[in-house]
């Protein structure tokens, strides 16, 4: 019982805590920073583990379709790569940009911060 207890004890003490993955998304109206979002995605998918979160930090007006289609893609691979996805908006997020917090598990935005809406195509 007593070397039970001490094993316990060592696994607890050397289990590394979760880690979160904080990465920044300035979207223009092409969204062209997804290559490097996408990149990003990608190393962090590498070196996460199992109970491991990511944050994004957006500010974007929004922009085409295509391009932050695109992002959101990127967000959904890290979701099916296990990971619970936290969107920050501090200032907009706003068209594509309310597009890709659709993604998120959570949201967390300031007061002041404008979200939504997401426009329609005609």
């Amino acid at each position: 019982p007593l070397t039970a207890l001490l094993s316990a004890g060592d696994d607890q003490a050397t289990a590394t805590p979760p880690r979160v993955f904080m990465t920044r998304f300035p979207g223009d109206t092409t969204a062209s920073q997804v290559e490097n979002l996408r990149e990003e995605v990608t190393a962090i998918i590498r070196a996460a583990k199992p109970g491991d979160e990511a944050l994004l930090v957006l500010q974007t007006g929004g922009g085409t379709v295509t391009g932050y289609g695109l992002a959101a893609a990127q967000l959904i691979r890290l979701k099916e790569a296990g990971l619970k996805l936290v969107i920050a908006v501090e200032q907009v997020a706003a068209s594509g940009g309310y597009m890709m917090c659709c993604v998120a598990d959570r949201i967390i935005a300031s007061p002041f911060a404008v979200l939504g809406s997401i426009g329609v195509i005609p």
